[in-house]
């Protein structure tokens, strides 16, 4: 599968965390952001992820089929990726900022609600609710 785009994606995933020589590896590897250990050989990654990328990209397209964490703070995991397309990861990003009423709400709306409810409601990903939720946020309004 080498050249692959899925291929691709796994490479720049290594490097993000793992080469302190890339440009961006102080938001990955600089912050302890890892791999597990089964994806550093393509076919752990592969044998895990595959399926679920076929499926992402026949609904939205291969260019817009990223690897996403679900909790920022942790690494690239199976229980912590998902797939998402450019506007989702766009979400996600940690300098994204919510209101401190935004924030109040999800923490309590999630008690009796679906994350990922919650998040197309309020127009930002899983992952965002996950971390406002569990506090694991940097919020500028509150």
């Amino acid at each position: 599968m080498t050249g692959t785009r899925f291929h691709r994606i796994w490479k720049d995933m290594k490097t993000r965390c793992r080469n302190p020589n890339y440009r961006l590896f102080k938001d990955y590897g600089g912050r302890g952001i890892k791999v597990c250990r089964e994806w550093l050989k393509f076919e752990g990654f592969r044998d895990d992820l595959l399926e679920s990328y076929k499926k992402h990209c026949e609904r939205f397209g291969e260019l817009d089929t990223l690897i996403e964490r679900i909790d920022n703070n942790r690494g690239y995991e199976l229980d912590n990726v998902s797939w998402a397309t450019r506007k989702e990861q766009n979400l996600n990003k940690r300098m994204f900022k919510l209101s401190r009423l935004k924030v109040q709400q999800i923490r309590k709306r999630h008690q009796y609600g679906n994350g990922r409810k919650l998040a197309k409601e309020y127009g930002v990903t899983p992952a965002v609710i996950s971390e406002v939720v569990n506090k694991k946020r940097n919020y500028a309004n509150y």
